[in-house]
């Protein structure tokens, strides 16, 4: 087992590092967050395309800290092609990032490699990476806070995220809830064993976001 292995599974034992099973994650306090207008997964311009990195970088250094040490995560596969080993290639050697834990994801009916390095999240640090997600030429990148376990996973028009405690996401949501997705492709989940003795108070627009967001997926 890997140093990244190590980490990870000692905050998340039941859950395997893919980014696009996250939402389904046992335990987790996770929320989703769409960051262009409309539900809409391409920016109509320029501003609209800065406004978006201005965004993921906001949700991003809320959720890690900034300065935070990190893990910086991506997953080979064999059904990369060309272009996106091309690009996940390049990741690697610009991020010292190492292969090492193994695993076969059932759902994906995939063996996948992780690769992982150290990086501290900064700010305006990794836009570069971030339009290469909102470009589609890579996927399911994961930043972990080292020390708490948070989770920053960009798709191509938003973000999911994980923190330790529902306090600390309901924080995030208290935050960000405009941004919040509807039409049922947003979710919202807690860890029920910490949500028993867990105690918050939120504005009353924030709250009406939340309902829209479970009753949604409850459907």
């Amino acid at each position: 087992m890997d140093r990244f292995q190590s980490d990870w599974q000692s905050f998340h034992p039941r859950t395997p590092p893919v980014g696009h099973l996250l939402r389904e994650a046992e335990g987790w306090n996770v929320t989703r967050f769409h960051l262009l207008p409309d539900g809409r997964k391409t920016a109509h311009n320029r501003d609209e395309l800065h406004s978006l990195l201005k965004r993921f970088n906001t949700i991003a250094t809320a959720t890690l800290g900034e300065d935070a040490p990190c893990y910086l995560i991506a997953l080979q596969s064999p059904n990369q092609d060309a272009r996106h080993r091309q690009r996940f290639e390049r990741l690697k050697s610009r991020y010292d990032l190492t292969p090492g834990w193994e695993f076969h994801q059932a759902s994906d009916n995939l063996t996948y490699t992780v690769c992982s390095g150290d990086v501290t999240w900064q700010t305006n640090g990794f836009n570069r990476i971030l339009l290469h997600i909102y470009q589609t030429d890579l996927w399911d990148v994961i930043w972990m806070n080292k020390a708490t376990g948070a989770v920053f996973r960009p798709y191509d028009a938003g973000a999911d995220i994980s923190q330790p405690t529902p306090n600390d996401l309901i924080a995030r949501i208290s935050s960000f809830y405009g941004w919040m997705p509807q039409n049922g492709l947003g979710f919202i989940r807690f860890n029920q064993a910490q949500m028993a003795t867990a105690k918050f108070q939120v504005t009353k627009p924030c709250a009406e976001a939340i309902q829209k967001v479970i009753a949604a997926q409850q459907k």
